[in-house]
């Protein structure tokens, strides 16, 4: 009975226990079964969306420890926008450029969305359109009226930071708008209001993010957008189950966030982008700087040869300036392509580009920048080269070089060179052309050409027997006349033998005054020009019919044979002819030997005119602008002398002070200049200065310096305003007391300039040893520079050599735009010639204060 109890208490107990566990389980299912199927769903819904948070999360968690390990949170969150001092202008500008570029388009897109979603409300709630329209479109003219007509003139950094402020407050403004109309519309209730509003306003974000470059512009806006969504969902605006709430505050997040994260990265790379751009600027100026600021064009292609000058791995532009493909190319000569001459050919000529380059290839030679003509048809091409020879192991292997297309360039050079040269009204050589072409035959003349004659032809013009002033139009006419009746009588008269098949060389040489030049025979050659005169003075003389007035013609001749090798020797020769035969009443005509007259009595006549000048101060002083290379503005002017009412006009000014030097007045006549030019630079604006000219010799005299100082205490002008040119009929002494004379002026700040560099005695060794401030280059360079590589090349090494040395350059002679512009591009500082000014008065000097006299932009 024990066991059966014992039994049947364990049965029970474990009935007991087994009904305790089923009855468990049964009043789960019964409470299971009694729940709702709504909230099941829910349960279950949100059990599984805390799974897949958690596995949100871990992912969220693994992509953001990989952009940290890349370094792009700091470029999307950070924007590390530090921009280099230097740099700051030039970035501050491009982005002004780009935001005159991108906010009308982001204006556009607000100006658009705000009357759409005000249709869409106008029937719900016409005051809630209103304010929206109201806002928006006010916001957007009051920038309009005050911002954007200041926009263009944006510069500074104080005017970039001040738009991007204003910016802000904008785009903070139109998103304080949108945040109350999202409020006030979603208590509309309209389902089909809702979406619209929510739709443009997430539309819109895509063109906000033209205000990306601008930090914080995009979240200025953004941020109040998403509030007001998120402000009406607090609310409880939507009757809606929490699926759609939550997907509506997912889908507003995630856009939000997308913007603003795309924002910081437009942001940034439209960051480096200008700084990409502006470190290539910077390394374009340092390569300009390294060679020389070479004046090439952009657009330059490159060439290599081999040992034999075999054109090999010819490149793209090479190719494309040919016309031909890589194959065609590649088996060709440098030489073949260009008008090189043979190395057999005679070189007695001008030396040319062309004749130059067969000279450094021939001899292995480095060459830059030299203008050759391309082999072609009809339509001739111009290259400009530059070249290097390449050796390895001591072993030749060819050339390696840069080649650009200059035909333009060329074309332009070649009008200019024909313009200036040539006389507008007849189209005959000018005046520098006949100098030019004197100083070339001169140069055959002394390799064995024959000799020749220079004839100066003078029309006096007279109406009833008194003297005529005669205009332009007046002045053709009789010289197109008088140049008619010259070339009959030089086809008459001058063998065709003399001067080959080119004839003789005529060229317009003063207003009324005609120049011829002609080879002469090597026998009888007296006979030759005085008959050679009046042939001359029967054709040209009588009367000329000008707009039907008769006009008398009456010529004057001035000859002088080609006895020296000076140009300048041999203009003053004629010119002097051409007085002596002004000065006859009858057989006017002179001719001239420099070498037999120069040493007479024409020479003790100048020696005793110029003593009487000095006596009498029958000098003037002109002033000549000196023009700053890079704006065009005069900054000073340089004192030059006139011999007034001298009989000896025909001479040039240089000469005329070469005269003073020998009669032992140098420096009287020098210090009388420097008391003139410092009184009347006294009265002038303090940023002028003047220049005076000072022979080399005097600063060997003892208490140069002083007596220099003694001139600007009784004048009364700043020493930092005087510069002294150096002028050399002789050489510069090297020694201590020109030294010490250099030292003083330039401690007290007067500046010292080497005038005529390349021409006089000026070495290199004066540049070391003296405390020059400027280096003054001949005009003789600045006028062939355009044509001659020689001299573009001594051009642009010497104004190389000023940066070098940390001295001004100052370049004379400059008598055209071209010439302005191409010292500009080299890097010269100061420029000086006819084209900037002609000397003129000191009352007329003012008239240049503060004036820019060429647009060099």
């Amino acid at each position: 009975m024990t066991d059966d109890r014992q039994s049947g208490a364990g049965s029970s107990a474990g009935g007991e226990r087994g009904s305790g566990v089923s009855g468990a389980a049964e009043c789960q299912d019964g409470a299971h079964a009694e729940e709702p199927d709504g909230q099941r769903a829910g349960r279950v819904y949100l059990k599984g969306w805390f799974r897949r948070s958690l596995f949100v999360r871990w992912a969220v968690f693994r992509v953001f420890n990989r952009i940290r390990a890349s370094g792009l949170r700091k470029t999307l969150f950070f924007q590390a926008t530090q921009v280099p001092a230097y740099f700051q202008t030039a970035f501050n500008r491009g982005q002004l450029r780009t935001l005159r570029l991108l906010l009308p388009l982001h204006f556009l897109a607000q100006a658009i969305s705000a009357p759409v979603v005000a249709l869409g409300v106008w029937s719900s709630s016409r005051w809630l359109a209103l304010l929206l329209v109201a806002g928006i479109e006010g916001a957007l003219l009051l920038w309009f009226a005050r911002v954007q007509p200041n926009v263009r003139n944006m510069r500074s950094f104080a005017d970039y930071a001040a738009l991007r402020r204003t910016l802000r407050v904008l785009n903070g403004v139109l998103g304080l708008v949108w945040f109350v109309f999202i409020i006030l519309v979603f208590r509309l209730h309209c389902e089909d209001i809702h979406l619209l509003t929510l739709g443009v306003c997430f539309g819109f974000m895509a063109p906000l993010l033209l205000c990306a470059p601008v930090s914080g512009a995009v979240d200025a806006m953004v941020l109040p957008i998403i509030a007001g969504a998120y402000g009406a969902l607090l609310e409880g605006c939507f009757d809606r189950s929490v699926l759609f709430t939550a997907s509506f505050f997912l889908m507003a997040t995630v856009c939000g966030l997308f913007v603003l994260g795309i924002s910081r990265l437009v942001g940034v790379l439209l960051w480096r982008m200008q700084m990409a751009r502006l470190k290539q600027r910077e390394q374009a100026d340092i390569l300009s700087l390294l060679t020389r600021r070479s004046a090439a064009p952009t657009g330059r292609w490159l060439w290599e040869t081999d040992e034999a000058g075999v054109l090999r791995n010819p490149s793209a532009g090479l190719c494309r300036i040919l016309g031909r493909d890589e194959t065609q190319v590649m088996g060709r000569t440098l030489g073949s392509l260009l008008d090189i001459p043979a190395s057999g050919v005679d070189r007695s000529g001008p030396v040319s580009s062309e004749r130059h380059l067969a000279h450094c290839l021939t001899h292995r030679l480095a060459f830059r920048e030299l203008v050759v003509r391309a082999v072609g048809g009809a339509d001739a091409r111009w290259w400009m080269l530059t070249g290097e020879p390449v050796f390895r192991d001591g072993v030749f292997r060819g050339y390696l070089g840069v080649g650009a297309d200059v035909t333009a360039l060329q074309r332009v050079r070649e009008r200019h060179f024909h313009r200036v040269r040539h006389d507008a009204l007849t189209g005959l050589p000018n005046r520098l052309a006949c100098q030019e072409y004197l100083q070339k035959s001169l140069l055959e003349t002394m390799r064995g050409a024959q000799a020749f004659v220079v004839v100066l032809i003078s029309l006096d013009v007279s109406s009833l027997g008194r003297r005529r002033v005669m205009t332009p139009d007046e002045a053709t006419d009789v010289l197109q006349e008088s140049l008619s009746r010259l070339n009959a009588c030089l086809a008459r008269n001058v063998p065709d033998d003399l001067n080959g098949e080119e004839g003789c060389f005529v060229a317009r040489y003063g207003a009324m005054d005609l120049a011829v030049v002609t080879g002469i025979p090597s026998e009888r050659r007296r006979h030759f020009l005085e008959s050679l005169a009046l042939e001359i003075l029967l054709m040209l003389s009588g009367s000329v019919s000008v707009a039907g007035e008769v006009i008398d013609v009456e010529p004057a001749i001035g000859m002088a044979l080609s006895t020296s090798g000076d140009g300048e020797i041999l203009v003053e020769a004629v010119e002097t002819a051409l007085r002596d035969a002004r000065g006859e009443r009858v057989g006017r005509y002179s001719i001239f030997d420099p070498c037999e007259e120069m040493a007479g009595n024409r020479q003790q006549s100048l020696f005793r005119d110029v003593r009487q000048a000095l006596r009498q101060k029958a000098f003037a002083l002109v002033y000549q602008p000196i023009v700053n290379a890079q704006t065009g503005m005069v900054i000073g002017f340089e004192a030059l002398s006139r011999w007034k009412g001298a009989g000896h006009r025909h001479l040039s000014i240089g000469k005329v002070i070469d005269t003073i030097a020998e009669t032992g007045s140098g420096l009287e006549f020098d210090f009388w200049v420097l008391d003139n030019a410092c009184r009347a630079a006294r009265r002038w604006p303090v940023p002028l200065w003047v220049s005076v000219n000072m022979t080399a010799t005097h600063f060997s005299l003892p208490d140069i310096a002083g007596r220099i100082f003694q001139v600007l205490a009784h004048t009364g002008l700043e020493a930092h305003r005087l510069q002294i040119e150096v002028t050399e009929t002789q050489a510069l002494e090297v020694g201590p007391r020109v030294h010490h004379a250099f030292r003083e002026l330039e401690a007290r700040g007067v500046r010292i300039a080497l005038d005529d560099f390349g021409k006089g005695f000026s070495t290199l060794m004066y540049l070391r040893q003296f405390p020059f401030s400027k280096i003054k280059l001949d005009a003789a360079f600045i006028q062939d520079m355009l044509q001659d590589a020689r001299s573009a090349a001594v051009v642009r090494n010497v104004i190389a050599l000023g940066r070098d040395l940390g001295v001004a350059v100052t370049a004379e002679g400059v008598s055209s735009p071209e010439h302005c512009r191409h010292l500009q591009e080299q890097g010269c500082t100061e420029v000086q010639g006819f084209y900037l000014g002609r000397p003129v008065s000191e009352e007329d000097v003012p008239l240049f204060w503060g004036r820019r006299v060429a647009d060099l932009s």
